[in-house]
């Protein structure tokens, strides 16, 4: 029976151990690098790192495109319950390979970019909200998390479709609502992904709306 036990025990860690070492291997990595008040908004700056892990990148090499995803929310530190400040806010990113130059089209709501390769770390600077809701006698830490991978495209298009028209037939309005239909469509619609996350540290709030 205890020899049952030891065996049982070591499965448990080897187990463990493995999964520690996908984990590891999986590369995605999030930083938290600032909160702090920018003109009449919170902002944090994160820096993602090795956005692309290795099973990704023969994908995106032979033409399937990846999608980013990147969520944050300011939290309030309380004794009992933590309360969220904000609703969270959510920046989508798409990355594809241009065959005829090998580039990286890089998506998101604001435009489109060509670059020759994925920044390594990328910087994003997320908007969180107005500092009014920020009490100086709070604590409030941020917390981000990052799933890149593969969507279903098609089913996202052709619902997209039904709903906006096609998209060479809509205007800027219909362009920018299937920007935003995407974004709520895809959160849910991953076929394979890895995700990282991470914390900020407790700030108070006094620091939090103090302008750099």
């Amino acid at each position: 029976m205890i020899n049952r036990i030891v065996c049982v025990v070591a499965t448990i860690a080897l187990i463990a151990g493995v999964v520690s070492v996908d984990a590891a291997a999986a590369g995605l990595d999030v930083q938290i690098k600032s909160v702090h008040a920018e003109a009449a908004m919170v902002r944090a700056t994160i820096e993602l790192r090795d956005i692309v892990p290795d099973r990704f990148q023969k994908m995106l090499d032979e033409g399937t495109p990846l999608h980013l995803r990147v969520q944050a929310e300011l939290w309030e530190s309380r004794p009992v319950w933590d309360r969220l400040v904000y609703p969270a806010i959510i920046r989508m990113f798409r990355f594809a390979l241009r065959a005829a130059t090998r580039d990286i089209t890089i998506d998101d709501a604001v435009g489109s970019t060509a670059v020759r390769a994925i920044p390594n770390p990328m910087a994003i600077d997320l908007d969180l909200g107005s500092p009014g809701r920020i009490a100086n006698a709070g604590r409030y830490y941020v917390h981000v998390v990052a799933t890149i991978g593969t969507v279903a495209e098609r089913d996202v298009d052709a619902a997209e479709d039904a709903v906006f028209g096609r998209e060479s037939e809509t205007n800027s309005l219909g362009s920018f609502g299937r920007m935003l239909f995407r974004t709520a469509v895809k959160v849910n619609d991953y076929l394979q992904s890895v995700s990282a996350e991470t914390k900020s540290r407790r700030i108070p709030g006094s620091d939090l709306v103090k302008k750099p």
